[in-house]
């Protein structure tokens, strides 16, 4: 079997609603981004949540931001979604809707996949 040797990029499985797993998934985000590798974060579960208009607090908001202006992907887990009862129109400007296997489409070729 062959292997890829030009993965590069994060894929970030982020499961809660956590302020500090939110903090720590952008952070390491955009230090893919500032290696010029992309970066993706996938919301499923409760972590779909965090991509709620309105829940953020203001040092989070100011990360998201920095994080979507530098090319983060923030995707929300649709299954997740219609579990939990969260309509697509209370979403944050800018988040991509998908499922897992779209997710994991990209999350295959990234060379670091991490579950926070």
């Amino acid at each position: 079997m062959a292997h890829d040797l030009a993965r590069a990029g994060m894929a970030i499985i982020l499961s809660r609603d956590d302020p500090g797993a939110v903090r720590s998934a952008l952070s390491l985000s955009l230090t893919a981004i500032a290696a010029e590798d992309p970066a993706a974060i996938f919301f499923t579960q409760t972590g779909v949540r965090f991509l709620q208009q309105g829940r953020q607090d203001a040092a989070l908001v100011e990360m998201r931001s920095m994080a979507q202006e530098e090319g983060v992907r923030l995707i929300a887990c649709s299954d997740s979604m219609a579990e939990i009862g969260v309509q697509p129109k209370v979403l944050i400007p800018g988040v991509e809707l998908a499922g897992a296997m779209s997710f994991y489409q990209f999350a295959r070729q990234a060379a670091v996949s991490l579950y926070i």
